[in-house]
C-alpha cells in the first residue's frame, strides 16, 4: 500500500469512528504506520494535523445536526464525540464564530468538510513518475562537506523510516538552516541516505553543504562525501512516498540507461549498499509534497 492510499484509508477510518474517543495512535495502527510518521505525512497530504482534522469533522457533523434536527445541544455534543457540552460549545464557537445556539437560529449554508478536492489533491502519480524519468541530467560533483543532524534507520524495524520525519521536525523547529556558517548555497537543504549495509541499516542526514565544517553548533555533525557522478531527477515527495521512484530507478531506468551503481555487487532488491550518498535536494521555495525537488542518484558509466 502506498502512502497516499494509507492517508485515504485513515480518513475513511476517521469518518467511521469519529464518534468514539479515537487517538492518533489508533488511526496510525489502522494503516500500519508509526504515529510520528503517520502524523507527518497526514499533515503533508491534507494540510491538517490529525487531531485538527478529527475535530473539524466532528464539528461539521454537529453543524449539520444543528440545522437539520431538533436535538438538544448536549445530545449533539455527546453523539459526535465531544466529552462535554462545554468543550463542544468552545470548539464550535472558535471555528464558526458563533455559539451552537446562534448557529441554529441563523441556519447558514454549511460548507462541506472535507473540501471536495481534499482527497483529489494527489495528482496522477503515474504521470508524474513518467515525467520524472523523461528528463535526466548528469553532473560530476566533487567531494563535499555537509553539516547537520543524523539518525540511524533500520528498514527491517517496525518503525521503518519514522526517525527521518522526527529528524526533519527537529531540524525545522531549531532553525539550523538559518544559523549554520559557511553555506555553499543558502536555503538549499539536503536529505542524505548513506552508509547503507547489507543488513538493511543506514544513516539519514539532514543538513546543508558548507565550504568547511568549522565553528559548528554543538548539536550538529559534519560529514564529507566522496566525489561522484550523479544522475539528477526532478520529482516531488509525493512520487517518492508512493515508492514509485526508487522502484522504477532500480527495476527499469538503470537497465536502460547505460549507467550502473557504485558497488553494484552489494545491491539487494531495491536497496544499494555503498559509501556514495543518495541525496534529496530541497530549495528555498520547497513547501510541501507537491513542490519540485531533486534526487541525486550516484552512478557510474557502464564499461563498453
Amino acid at each position: 500500500m502506498d502512502i497516499g492510499q494509507s492517508i485515504h484509508n485513515s480518513i475513511q477510518y476517521i469518518h467511521s469512528k469519529y464518534t468514539e474517543p479515537i487517538t492518533v495512535t489508533d488511526i496510525a495502527s489502522e494503516v500500519y504506520l508509526s504515529p510520528s510518521y503517520f502524523s507527518f505525512v497526514f499533515r503533508a497530504f491534507t494540510g491538517y494535523t490529525v487531531k485538527n482534522y478529527l475535530n473539524r469533522y466532528r464539528l461539521h457533523q454537529c453543524a449539520i445536526d444543528l440545522v437539520e434536527s431538533n436535538k438538544q445541544l448536549v445530545e449533539i455534543a455527546y453523539t459526535h464525540g465531544f466529552s462535554s457540552q462545554q468543550s463542544f460549545t468552545r470548539s464550535f464557537s472558535q471555528l464558526y464564530g458563533v455559539t451552537p445556539a446562534q448557529f441554529r437560529l441563523q441556519r447558514p449554508t454549511i460548507d462541506p468538510f472535507p473540501e471536495e478536492k481534499l482527497l483529489e489533491k494527489r495528482r496522477n502519480p503515474s504521470m508524474e513518475l513518467k515525467q520524472t524519468f523523461e528528463n535526466v541530467n548528469f553532473i560530476h560533483k566533487k567531494s563535499f562537506y555537509v553539516v547537520g543532524m543524523e539518525v540511524d534507520i533500520d528498514y527491517n524495524d517496525d518503525n521503518g523510516t519514522s526517525p527521518i520525519s522526527n529528524l526533519w521536525s527537529m531540524w525545522n523547529d531549531k532553525g539550523f538552516a538559518e544559523i549554520i556558517p559557511n553555506q555553499v548555497s543558502k536555503g538549499m537543504v539536503y536529505g542524505i541516505t548513506h552508509s547503507e549495509t547489507a543488513d538493511s541499516k543506514a544513516k539519514y542526514f539532514v543538513g546543508v553543504e558548507v565550504n568547511n565544517p568549522s565553528n559548528l553548533p554543538t548539536e550538529l555533525v559534519g560529514r564529507k562525501f566522496e566525489a561522484s557522478e550523479f544522475a539528477v531527477f526532478d520529482t516531488t515527495l509525493e512520487v517518492i512516498w508512493t515508492g514509485g521512484f526508487w522502484r522504477t530507478f532500480y527495476s527499469h531506468w538503470l537497465q536502460a540507461s547505460g549507467y550502473a551503481l557504485h558497488d553494484e555487487q552489494y545491491r539487494n532488491t531495491y536497496a544499494t549498499f555503498c559509501k556514495y550518498p543518495a541525496i534529496e535536494v530541497y530549495n528555498k521555495d520547497f513547501k510541501d509534497q507537491y513542490s519540485k525537488m531533486q534526487i541525486y542518484a550516484p552512478v557510474v558509466k557502464k564499461q563498453a
